[in-house]
């Protein structure tokens, strides 16, 4: 359990079970690979990419970022904000104990803060997949901490991802979703021709 809440990708959950399994010889190439895998995921969720207004896809700047977690403290306002208690399922996978709602939240630090704040997060996948196994789904985003959270019903959030750039690097595909911030005021920001989409709304109140 603890394995797999520290790791989001079901794939490389089952790859860390399958070389825990005992055998008559050492797997260190299999070892290696998972611990590339899995800091390849965290990476992907702290690279900050820069949009230009005159380009059709963002550009991936070669920034090293420090990871960043306050998962748990935008849960514990989220679980205020909709009266559910949540259950931790993954790094950033979460539904009631009855599995009736599930929550995928990510974080991201704060890029640009003296002139053009904003975040960065990827969503992948799997964590649709997750998602929609559950008859309600939510996906919230922690702006630089957990006193800035935006909480979108999935089924609001979905459509707008046809319109976000998309990542293919191997066998990994996942979708940037970049938010920006006006004083109190929240967007994300598509590809060109795309207007962007007020966040504001979603943004979870001070006290929830």
């Amino acid at each position: 359990m603890k394995i797999m809440e520290d790791v989001d990708d079901p794939a490389i959950v089952q790859r860390i079970h399958s070389i825990l399994v005992p055998h008559e010889f050492t797997r260190l190439d299999a070892i290696a690979d998972v611990l590339f895998s899995t800091t390849e995921e965290v990476k992907q969720d702290e690279t900050p990419i820069e949009i230009k207004q005159s380009s059709e896809e963002p550009k991936v700047e070669g920034i090293k970022t420090s990871p960043v977690a306050f998962h748990e403290a935008c849960v514990k306002r989220i679980q205020h904000q909709l009266k559910v208690s949540l259950v931790k399922r993954s790094r950033s996978g979460y539904s009631t104990p009855d599995d009736a709602i599930a929550l995928n939240c990510s974080v991201s630090k704060e890029h640009n803060p003296d002139s053009n704040p904003n975040y960065w997060f990827a969503f992948h996948p799997h964590q649709q997949t997750f998602l929609e196994k559950h008859a309600l789904a939510y996906v919230a985003f922690g702006c630089g901490s957990s006193e800035r959270l935006v909480l979108v019903p999935y089924e609001k959030f979905k459509p707008w991802l046809q319109n976000t750039w998309v990542t293919e690097n191997g066998e990994r595909t996942y979708w940037h979703v970049v938010i920006y911030r006006d004083d109190k005021s929240y967007a994300l920001r598509l590809k060109k021709g795309s207007k962007a989409i007020d966040l504001t709304p979603y943004v979870v109140a001070n006290g929830g």
